[in-house]
């Protein structure tokens, strides 16, 4: 048996034990629904947590979405059907390491502190659960007989109105001491790069430049320089990203 069979041998079993989690998890969530309201399961929900949003995904599933993007969407679903951080907590931090390691080059105790971050945030902050309908990231099920398909599609058709009267209107800083220096350090490029593609999401989500900062430091995102988010750092960064668009 040469290496390739046995690498692949490996990843059959991988993915075989993956499968059991999540059969797992989805059998926990229905144990939750049950005190609550079995129809709660949302087909992108159920879609997301089955797994089967990869096997819709073209091979780079990461590049279109990221570990963080699945428990920010999946702990938003969690509050909006009144399910409490406690028992969200308790059901995420296992589904993050046992399923969405996959899509994340991050240690389990880094992916178990990123996600008890994520939830802090959703929890405490006025962000509310948004699927985006048919448009959602993650390419998962939509169905217009889904008991909230009304709301969320109102809700999405006034996140695009905003979006197209939205400008990036820059105010000047008057103190400069808060302006960091703009030299790019090699071991915080990834990370900006990752941050910027979370801040421009929720941007277009309508959410404040205030509650982003938050997030982006909540998640444990470093700045060009390796120091926390600060409103004019944010704000800058973004007039930057929108200079090279129109390069």
């Amino acid at each position: 048996m040469d290496a390739d069979e046995v690498d692949l041998i490996k990843t059959n079993s991988n993915e075989g034990i993956r499968k059991q989690y999540m059969n797992q998890h989805k059998s926990a969530i229905n144990k939750i629904l049950e005190g609550i309201n079995p129809k709660y399961l949302f087909p992108c929900v159920e879609d997301i947590i089955s797994g089967r949003i990869e096997s819709k995904s073209s091979p780079a599933i990461s590049d279109r979405f990221s570990r963080q993007d699945v428990t920010q969407y999946l702990a938003s679903w969690f509050k909006y059907i009144g399910v409490s951080k406690e028992a969200c907590q308790e059901w995420m931090i296992e589904y993050a390491v046992q399923v969405l390691s996959k899509i994340s080059s991050s240690s389990h105790s880094k992916i178990k502190h990123s996600t008890k971050s994520n939830l802090k945030y959703i929890y405490k902050s006025d962000v509310s659960f948004d699927c985006g309908c048919e448009s959602n990231i993650f390419k998962a099920s939509c169905n217009q007989n889904c008991p909230i398909y009304k709301e969320m599609s109102d809700k999405y058709k006034e996140r695009n109105v905003q979006r197209s009267r939205q400008t990036y209107d820059i105010k000047p800083i008057s103190n400069k001491d808060e302006v960091e220096q703009y030299s790019l350090k090699d071991e915080y490029k990834e990370q900006l790069e990752k941050a910027l593609e979370t801040a421009i999401k929720y941007v277009e989500k309508g959410i404040s430049k205030k509650e982003i900062v938050k997030s982006l430091n909540n998640q444990d995102f470093k700045t060009r320089t390796g120091k926390k988010w600060s409103y004019p750092t944010l704000m800058n960064e973004l007039k930057m990203f929108k200079s090279k668009l129109k390069e």
